[in-house]
Parts: structure tokens; C-alpha cells; sequence
């Protein structure tokens, strides 16, 4: 069974599906443009960044690397999508039928990537406030190492199952979907539990208190929980419409004598999701300090060179 019988990419490389919607369909490859090249040098800033960056924990930092990375490829991989876009208004379908089999082939393993890490972070945070002490003898730099190669190497095989069965794909993707939901939930609900019952706490002994650095971690790491939160959120925000409104929209596409409408919303919802990738680099820079600061180190020689 060849790959292009199992993705049927004439369906997508179709005069029909651009009747009625070139105007729209050219503003989409314009916007997909700007954002692969606004994620590809964002996640490349924030890689500088975050080598440079020391007060990091270094496997917390490793699971930032792996997020980056795999947004770094989604930038890559939009420009893909644009060229993809651009053939199909061209009519120039043998472009079309590679740029669309490309897009159909990795970005199940990137968008794969991307839940895992954040899921793995928001357990990685989890683990910093309920360890205490004993977090950096548990979590160690080489078991963080080996948990994200094998979240790559999951997503990879999800690949080489899509190249089989699309349904066998869809099933172990919407498994790792309601796994990585259920994950963060019941970490993040585990540790408000946990900053609340230490507030109490702290509350009650406040006159009897001969460490008042513990409140300052608290605060530190209350932080770092927010950052996390807002990466988890916009992931949310720019994947839930694709997740929810594609199974709907599809089918259309395919039953459709006028499918163009329905294949310009499903080519928004796929942008939205591409758009994250531009977006978290500024989520970086807004909520984590230490990456905000390493960001403005790594500038300040460039802009000195341009006003010398």
C-alpha cells in the first residue's frame, strides 16, 4: 500500500477547491508566510536564549529546548504549507500533490511533539512543588534527556503508522490528545491544591517562621507555574477550533459539488494551529524572566552593530 493511497492527495489538489475563495486562499499563503518566518527566527532567538541562559534548571530547560525545536519545524514546515497554498492556486498540481504529502506526513509528528512536552512540562512542575528537595536527585538531566527523545521517537512512529492506516493514526492521536488533557489538568489542579494547603500554612506559623525564603521560592516557582499555563493556553486556544471544527468540515470538503468555503475554513483552523509556533516565543519573552534576560543579551550586540 503506497502512501498516496492512503492520503488521497488529489482531493487536495483540486481546481475546485479554490472557486469562489483565490482572494482568501492568497491572503492565507501571505499570512502563512509571515508567521514561518516569524516562528522560525523567534524559536531560533529563544534557542540562543535559552543556551546562553545558566539559573535554569537544566532539565527544565531541556523540556523548553524540546518545545522550541519542535515549534522551530512547524515554522518549517508552514513554509511548506505556503508553498502547498500558492501551487494550488497555480494550478502546478505535481508541487502540490509533494508540498501537501509533506504537510500530511510530519505535521502529525510535530503536532504529536508539541502535546507530549507541554503535558510532560506541566508533570514537571508538578513533581518541583510536591518532591521539594528531593526534585533534583528525581529529576535528573539525564532522565529528562531520555523521556524527550522518547516522546520523538513516539511521535515518529505515529508517523510510520499514518503511513499504513490514517484511521489507526486518528485513534492514537486523539488517545494522546484526551492523555496529555488529562495529564496537565490533574497536574496543575495537584499543585494550586498544594500552593493553597502552603498558604494556609504559611499563614498559621507566620509568627513562628525562622525561614523566610520559603515564601520567595513559592513566589519563584508560582511564576514559572503561570508561564507554563500560558504556553498550555495558547496551545489550546490555537488547536481546539482545528480539533473540534475539522471532522465536520471535512467530510463537506469531500461531498461538496462547491467545496471551496469549507476548504478555506479548514485552511484557516490549519493556520490558526501553525500560528502557535509564532506565538509562544512571545510567551516566552512575557512570562519567563530568565528567558526574557537572556533574550536582551543576545539582542544587545546586534543592535550595538547596527548604530556603529
Amino acid at each position: 500500500m503506497t502512501m498516496t493511497r492512503v492520503i488521497d492527495t488529489s482531493v487536495f489538489c483540486s481546481g475546485e477547491l479554490t472557486v469562489g475563495v483565490k482572494n482568501h486562499l492568497i491572503c492565507l499563503a501571505v499570512f502563512n508566510i509571515v508567521f514561518s518566518f516569524t516562528a522560525i527566527v523567534g524559536n531560533s532567538l529563544i534557542l540562543v536564549a535559552l543556551h546562553k541562559e545558566t539559573s535554569l534548571h537544566p532539565p527544565s530547560k531541556v523540556l523548553l529546548r524540546g518545545l522550541v525545536t519542535s515549534d522551530l519545524f512547524v515554522g518549517l514546515l508552514e513554509a511548506v504549507y505556503a508553498a502547498y497554498l500558492i501551487s494550488l492556486l497555480l494550478e502546478g498540481w505535481q508541487i502540490c500533490h509533494y508540498t501537501f504529502l509533506a504537510c500530511a506526513i510530519v505535521a502529525p509528528g510535530l503536532v504529536s511533539v508539541s502535546l507530549l512536552t507541554i503535558a510532560t512540562i506541566s508533570v514537571d512542575r508538578y513533581l518541583a512543588l510536591s518532591l521539594g528537595l528531593r526534585y533534583r536527585q528525581v529529576v535528573t538531566l539525564k532522565r529528562v534527556c531520555v523521556a524527550v527523545i522518547v516522546l520523538w521517537v513516539y511521535s515518529l512512529l505515529t508517523v510510520a503508522v499514518s503511513f499504513y492506516s490514517r484511521a489507526t493514526w486518528g485513534i492514537l492521536l486523539v488517545t494522546s490528545i484526551l492523555l496529555c488533557v488529562i495529564t496537565s489538568i490533574s497536574c496543575y489542579a495537584g499543585i494550586f491544591a498544594k500552593l493553597r494547603h502552603h498558604k494556609t500554612q504559611v499563614r498559621e506559623n507566620v509568627q513562628n517562621s525562622a525561614n523566610p525564603t520559603i515564601p520567595l521560592n513559592i513566589k519563584r516557582y508560582r511564576k514559572t507555574v503561570y508561564g507554563t499555563m500560558w504556553l498550555q493556553l495558547a496551545l489550546v486556544l490555537c488547536y481546539l477550533p482545528y480539533i473540534v471544527l475539522a471532522p465536520l468540515v471535512y467530510p463537506k470538503i469531500l461531498s461538496s459539488q462547491s467545496p471551496g468555503s469549507h476548504f478555506f475554513i479548514l485552511e484557516s483552523l490549519i493556520t490558526l494551529t501553525f500560528f502557535n509556533s509564532s506565538l509562544n516565543p512571545v510567551v516566552y519573552c512575557w512570562k519567563i524572566k530568565e528567558v526574557r534576560r537572556a533574550l536582551k543579551d543576545t539582542l544587545k550586540p546586534l543592535c550595538c552593530l547596527r548604530y556603529q
